[in-house]
């Protein structure tokens, strides 16, 4: 953005005990976050909010352009909004929270059944304590807060269409996620059927994350594949083999009978992803929750490496079968294993990979970031009340 004769003047969430407002660095702010409710959506302390919102206020900028609601509060940024009737207000929206109480996953939280729409009804079911009447609020006060935008981002169809069904307005438009100029300037490999045998997973293995369905995919790979060949391998990249039991106890069976068939390669570094990817033949994405725009997708298509995601939300979107990739029935480690057998195959992995696209260039962001920020977009209808009374 820099480069783009974009200055920001950012801040990023801290910890206690910092004060509210912080130098960090050049045109940088630590803020902190201890004042706020647990869910860090609002500000217990007013006093914290206010001083924020008059150190935003005070700054000479022209667009406020916010990278969630989450840490920063709807509450304060309404009343920045109040404050800077003559800024232009765009916020990126990277998930649900505040659709869904349940971490914005918008999955029951006994099971793992999903959620296709929310309500107050369906909401109790799952927060019972919560009550109609809080629930009905709480999405009141998020409507109003996410209303001031003059301008919204969403980073998958998928994820405007859940906002503008839960009854947001329609003045936004969905830009991807950019990987940065140092992951961009990385070239790209010759398409290849090599190491079509071994599959990766990368990041942590929350309750969500599918890396259970995955394991329990791969230890049905011997009896779904009676072909000679290398014996399939996956490599799980972000996690100790330690990590995945206390969260999944029940897979030590499971385990113990992949043997060396699964290696846990522990933490990696964000610089290193793209030779790890291109190490791979697949890159495995088995969540069980919607997911919006994983940044895993972006990373594997950079590193021209093939794609093997569950068939919903945001991954189902950004990954299209027969093309860039495979899918896979969601929740289903049956299907998993088949698709896995299917993709080991030397020649699907070459098909694959010499189609699979890069991400979205340098000059298509700054292009979606001056769409968004343009003075002339249509005015929030709240924002145009405050200018009608100024």
């Amino acid at each position: 953005m820099a480069a783009a004769d974009l200055r920001p003047a950012g801040t990023k969430a801290g910890l206690p005990p910092l004060p509210v407002v912080m130098p960090y660095a050049e045109g940088e702010h630590l803020v902190t976050t201890d004042r706020m409710t647990e869910d860090r959506l609002y500000w217990e302390d007013a006093d914290q909010r206010r001083a924020l919102v008059r150190f935003l206020a005070g700054l000479q900028v022209d667009v406020y352009h916010f990278h969630h609601y989450w840490r920063l509060g709807m509450d304060m940024i309404a009343d920045l909004a109040e404050a800077r009737p003559d800024a232009h207000f765009v916020m990126t929206l990277h998930e649900m929270l505040a659709i869904c109480l349940h971490h914005g996953q918008m999955i029951k939280t006994r099971g793992r059944e999903l959620c296709n729409t929310q309500s107050a009804v369906r909401c109790l079911s799952c927060f019972p304590s919560e009550g109609i009447d809080a629930l009905v609020l709480r999405k009141a006060y998020m409507l109003k807060g996410l209303q001031c935008m003059d301008h919204l981002i969403y980073c998958s169809e998928f994820l405007q269409a859940r906002y503008l069904d839960w009854g947001l307005h329609n003045r936004g438009s969905v830009l991807e996620n950019y990987l940065g100029d140092d992951m961009l300037a990385l070239p790209r490999p010759t398409p290849s059927g090599t190491n079509a045998h071994r599959f990766a997973f990368f990041g942590q293995p929350t309750a969500f994350k599918g890396l259970d369905v995955l394991l329990r995919a791969m230890a049905l790979l011997p009896k779904a594949s009676r072909k000679s060949g290398p014996t399939p391998l996956l490599l799980v990249f972000g996690a100790e083999q330690a990590d995945v039991l206390r969260l999944f106890p029940n897979l030590a069976p499971v385990l113990e009978a992949l043997g060396q068939s699964v290696i846990f390669a522990g933490r990696y570094e964000s610089s290193d992803v793209i030779p790890l990817m291109r190490s791979v033949g697949w890159v495995v994405v088995p969540s069980i929750w919607w997911e919006n725009s994983p940044v895993v997708i972006q990373e594997a298509r950079r590193a021209g490496t093939p794609l093997i995601v569950s068939d919903i939300g945001g991954m189902a979107e950004k990954v299209t079968p027969g093309r860039d990739g495979l899918h896979f029935r969601r929740n289903s480690a049956t299907d998993l294993a088949e698709t896995l057998e299917y993709a080991s195959k030397s020649t699907v992995r070459a098909q694959f990979a010499a189609s699979v696209e890069d991400v979205i260039g340098r000059d298509a962001f700054l292009a979606g970031l001056a769409e968004a920020y343009a003075p002339t977009a249509a005015r929030a209808p709240f924002r145009q009340q405050q200018e009608a009374v100024s």
